[in-house]
């Protein structure tokens, strides 16, 4: 007679010594696929980056100290061409530090600090080291993504999400030597414990998040209402009786507390400034560097549609266009994960989308959320939904897939880009 072990979507492996090969089992189909993916893509930016390298020549950008990079023939360029703009400042802060002196302060320091760990083991190499970090955390974040999805959600959609998620428009800089895919990792990772209901550890990797970049603060935010909304559903499934009602209360207490537990992260980063330069809020001034200024998320996008509207017809100034084009998709998908997710997911999608609106570049109000909303990992649930029509799946692909072309390429031979 044989048994059969029937699972539900979001319930817990059987007891039993066996556990950890049953757990094993659940991940693999998710490992696999992500790694198909991750390959796939991964191949074909390097391609692109040969390309723009054997067409442009384009000289690589200076290091933040002024000194500029060698400029040498040779397939390598490949690899070494991602290290300009944002990957310079990070690899300056895992090679020398941070200084009062320049603009190092607006960088936080989760990605560095791993770079400067891992190069430890790469013999100094910090070049190699930003890949290999870069790399395993977007493959450890792909992973993480099949599973919470799989979760919220079913299988089908779970292959989806990834593979939107890695052809996403800005995804480059997911593959690139920048921080998001550090931060992703550390917000899938704190959402996916959170829903399993290990909320200390979810804390403890939220703290990654509020380390790599200052809109990791969200992660609070979001944490603390999954708290209450699971609160919420295990009142509706206790009985109503003094003892229920006040185990309740201390499990709120206890929840909250943990979803607090990340902005240790962002606290830790000011103390450091307070206590070697006397200048805690140096962070946040230094965004004046940039041009930025505390605006009103409306009035960002009223500037950004304005300029988008003129440079449109100016031959090589619509970048404008382009970026308007892409957070307008965002904010269309954004409003689908409000009506149709999880509290959780809304609250974390809305907040970092008008956190960064708040923040515009005065000559380019939307200079980098592009690249921003790619860490939103909600919004290609809303794609994922989608794609289960006929043939919209394949029209998905082809657009994302063409515009992480065209990003890829900017970002590989201009000097400005996200």
């Amino acid at each position: 007679m044989s048994t059969t072990v029937v699972t539900q979507r979001g319930t817990d492996p059987p007891a039993g010594r066996e556990d950890w090969l049953y757990g094993l089992r659940q991940w693999l189909p998710a490992m696999r696929y992500c790694a198909i993916v991750y390959l796939a893509v991964r191949i074909g930016l390097f391609l692109i980056a040969a390309t723009a390298w054997g067409l442009t020549s384009e000289r690589p950008s200076s290091m933040p100290n002024g000194q500029p990079l060698p400029l040498t023939n040779g397939w390598q360029n490949a690899f070494t061409d991602w290290d300009k703009l944002d990957a310079n400042w990070f690899l300056y802060i895992a090679r020398a530090g941070y200084s009062d002196h320049n603009a190092t302060a607006a960088f936080f320091p989760g990605y560095p600090m791993l770079v400067r760990l891992v190069g430890y083991l790469c013999l100094g190499h910090l070049l190699l080291a930003a890949y290999l970090v870069t790399n395993l955390c977007l493959l450890v974040a792909l992973i993480l993504l099949y599973r919470l999805t799989e979760r919220e959600f079913d299988q089908a959609t779970a292959g989806r999400a990834v593979l939107y998620l890695a052809i996403f428009p800005t995804a480059v800089f997911l593959f690139g030597l920048y921080s998001e895919s550090v931060f992703l990792v550390a917000a899938l990772g704190a959402f996916y414990l959170a829903r399993r209901g290990h909320w200390w550890w979810a804390g403890v990797v939220g703290i990654g998040a509020t380390l790599t970049r200052s809109v990791g603060v969200v992660i609070a935010l979001a944490l603390a209402v999954e708290a209450v909304h699971q609160t919420v559903e295990d009142h509706r499934r206790e009985p109503q009786n003094v003892p229920s009602r006040l185990r309740l209360t201390a499990t709120l207490a206890a929840r909250l507390a943990a979803s607090a537990v990340p902005l240790a992260g962002t606290a830790g980063y000011l103390l450091f400034w307070q206590l070697r330069y006397h200048d805690w809020s140096r962070p946040i001034a230094i965004q004046k560097h940039w041009q930025r200024v505390l605006t009103p998320p409306w009035q960002t996008l009223w500037h950004a549609l304005t300029l988008a509207v003129s440079h449109g017809p100016l031959g090589g100034n619509a970048r404008t266009t382009f970026d308007f084009a892409l957070v307008a998709v965002g904010l269309a998908l954004a409003v689908w994960v409000a009506v149709r997710a999880r509290p959780v997911y809304a609250v974390y999608t809305w907040s970092s989308i008008l956190l960064v609106l708040s923040d515009p570049a005065k000559h380019r109000p939307l200079l980098s959320d592009p690249r921003f909303l790619v860490t939103i990992f909600p919004l290609v649930w809303a794609l994922a939904r989608v794609g289960r029509r006929p043939g919209w799946h394949e029209g998905v692909v082809a657009v994302s897939a063409a515009s992480l072309a065209i990003v890829s390429w900017l970002f590989l031979t201009t000097r400005l880009i996200y």
